[in-house]
């Protein structure tokens, strides 16, 4: 339920940002490269994993994992360096829920982690419902390894795409 109502936040948020940037600019920000954002308040990545959330919440599965497969050779090795610095460090991952002011600002300082692991989300559950079986599996494992990834959803509490990506895995492999 959670994870339902956190997509149609994610959905309704990047709308709202679309839209707002249509009102003060002559040119739309989409663009035919889905690893580069015409939003200047939005980055690179943030639009790419947003886009396929928004691909998957409108079911056009086969095109949000087109999405993350684009983009993913541009920020999946760094955001999967990053995750690997804070397991071998020791580091515990950000909290889920609603957070104190200084916890979402930590989680946002991690934001190309972040966007690695929703765009890895995006992907896992749009092959799941492709009911391309190995893929997903594959596609789960890595969102898995994203474990301190988060997202944010408007209402007010961040969301980990890794434990969502642990539940519906479970679907696959008992």
């Amino acid at each position: 339920m959670k994870t339902r109502i956190a997509l149609l936040g994610i959905a309704a948020t990047l709308c709202m940002t679309l839209a707002w940037a249509e009102d003060d600019s002559e040119e739309s920000p989409l663009s035919e490269d889905p690893c580069i954002s015409g939003n200047p308040t939005l980055s690179d990545s943030a639009f790419w994993s947003t886009t396929a959330v928004e691909l998957f919440s409108k079911k056009q599965y086969a095109e949000a994992v087109a999405t993350v497969d684009a983009c993913f050779p541009q920020w999946g090795p760094t955001g999967g360096h990053q995750q690997k610095k804070l397991y071998d460090e020791g580091k515990k991952c950000p909290k889920t829920g609603a957070v104190s002011k200084k916890a979402k600002k930590k989680i946002d300082s991690n934001g190309l982690l972040n966007d690695v692991s929703l765009a890895l989300w995006a992907k896992a559950r749009s092959l799941h419902e492709l009911d391309q079986i190995e893929p997903a599996k594959n596609a789960y494992a890595q969102c898995l390894y994203m474990k301190c990834g988060r997202a944010w959803d408007p209402n007010g509490w961040f969301w980990s795409p890794a434990e969502d990506c642990a539940v519906h895995v479970q679907e696959l492999i008992e």
